[in-house]
């Protein structure tokens, strides 16, 4: 879906680069670019034209995967810990689809993540650690097409429901608004379909938000339509992130996820090595 609206920015001034990528998310609400250096102020000084930088979620931590900037979550592929936490991002497998920070009341307006490191590319397809993206939009119009004897209450209650949740490792003020919401930022040409979504990776913490809600068990079942409509890969779009590739995404209108990586693997003399993949992930308010 990006081969339409890719820059390329081999050549390009970062003035250029900054006006190339401001229209891309001013008309598509997505930027996807490809060549773009591997230079921590370059990437923050072009994602600050979009809005605020968003502090990591650990910011200060002497942790690596926090160090290289405060207001960058370096995601790498770990081992399997026996002490400590571990990040779902670093773990093997798979990720749902889901928005960024769906449980705060402060959420991002836009996620962005550089591919500085691909790592494994010689899996099976589907085990590369492909990126995912769908439009909340488009799993609605196809919840309307599979579901019609539901869709009208559906949309009732997932647009008329408030509910909060919290974060499993983050002690932050929750959103109290609907599971579908207006998006916060205006489209340059109307499309059919234009809702937010608050969809967490782990749907069983809405299960206990519908716990509060009148006619909830209803309300959850309309989720688990769609939940399963966004992770059906008939309705999502697959792309392969190569290195410099940096790909900006309207946290309100898109979900984002992983197809399965492989975290570790045994070399010929039994060594453990560790997938290089890394991704530096940056939320703008």
């Amino acid at each position: 879906m990006f081969d339409t609206i890719a820059i390329d920015c081999a050549g390009l001034s970062p003035a250029e680069i900054e006006a190339a990528t401001t229209a891309s998310v001013a008309d598509h609400r997505l930027a996807y670019l490809r060549n773009f250096p591997l230079d921590v102020d370059r990437y923050t000084g072009l994602l600050e034209t979009l809005g605020e930088l968003c502090p990591n979620y650990a910011a200060g931590s002497t942790k690596a995967a926090y160090a290289l900037h405060p207001a960058i979550n370096t995601v790498r592929c770990r081992a399997p810990q026996s002490e400590g936490v571990e990040r779902v991002q670093e773990k093997a497998g798979s990720l749902p689809m889901h928005s960024g920070r769906s449980f705060a009341r402060r959420r991002p307006l836009h996620l962005a993540m550089l591919m500085a490191d691909p790592g494994w590319q010689d899996f099976q397809p589907g085990h590369n650690g492909e990126s995912l993206i769908v439009r909340w939009g488009d799993v609605l119009a196809e919840m309307r097409r599979r579901h019609p004897e539901y869709w009208v209450e559906d949309l009732r209650l997932l647009t008329g429901c408030a509910m909060s949740f919290q974060a499993s490792h983050l002690d932050e003020d929750a959103s109290e608004l609907p599971f579908l919401y207006v998006p916060g930022t205006p489209r340059r040409s109307a499309v059919l379909d234009d809702y937010a979504a608050r969809l967490p990776q782990d749907v069983n913490r809405l299960r206990k938000a519908a716990e509060l809600i009148k006619g909830g068990e209803r309300w959850f079942e309309a989720v688990l339509r769609f939940k399963d409509i966004a992770n059906d890969p008939s309705v999502q779009q697959v792309y392969v992130m190569a290195a410099g590739d940096v790909v900006v995404i309207d946290n309100d209108r898109y979900g984002h996820g992983r197809q399965e990586v492989v975290a570790t693997r045994t070399g010929a003399d039994g060594a453990l090595s560790v997938n290089p993949r890394t991704i530096w992930s940056v939320n703008i308010q």
